[in-house]
């Protein structure tokens, strides 16, 4: 978002943000940011908790749920940690195979980081081909095409099954 990225390269607003208004709100109110959380996905729904202490007693700490997209510029405006389900990180996340670098080839970038990420080789992706296939049933179920959604199953068993004994 655009105020994720002011906030990153510390770029001055004139109006406050809605995230600098929140943090503001948790300061006068004697509480402190001491870390957010992406905990867990449910269907395609992320969900995320905020953690606050009461300013100079750490053991009172109270939480509760937000959005993860609210959570992360939260944590960005108040310099604290972000922590994601280690479960999470590992089925949802992309492994980064480069460190960020600046972008020599694109002098145009306005100071963009770019980074290389784990893309798949130009081989078939068997875990793609399986989601497309399970895609495939399922909207035919949702949409009441059951003979269809019968025969996208029965590809899917097939393609497992193949898959397996490889």
């Amino acid at each position: 978002s655009v105020l994720l990225m002011a906030a990153i390269r510390n770029v001055h607003i004139a109006r406050p943000t809605m995230y600098q208004v929140m943090k503001e709100m948790f300061e006068k109110t004697g509480h402190e940011v001491k870390l957010v959380r992406i905990t867990k996905r449910v269907h395609e729904a992320y969900f995320a908790e905020i953690y606050l202490t009461k300013s100079g007693n750490e053991a009172d700490c109270i939480s509760f749920d937000i959005r993860p997209s609210d959570a992360i510029n939260i944590a960005v405006i108040c310099k604290v940690p972000i922590q994601v389900n280690k479960s999470l990180a590992h089925s949802d996340g992309m492994k980064m195979v480069e460190f960020a670098k600046p972008s020599a080839l694109n002098p145009a970038s306005d100071g963009l980081l770019f980074m290389e990420l784990d893309r798949p080789s130009d081989k078939p992706c068997t875990e793609t081909i399986e989601f497309n296939l399970l895609r495939n049933m399922l909207d035919a179920a949702c949409e009441e095409r059951y003979k269809d959604a019968a025969q996208w199953r029965d590809k899917l068993t097939e393609f497992r099954a193949r898959r397996n004994w490889a």
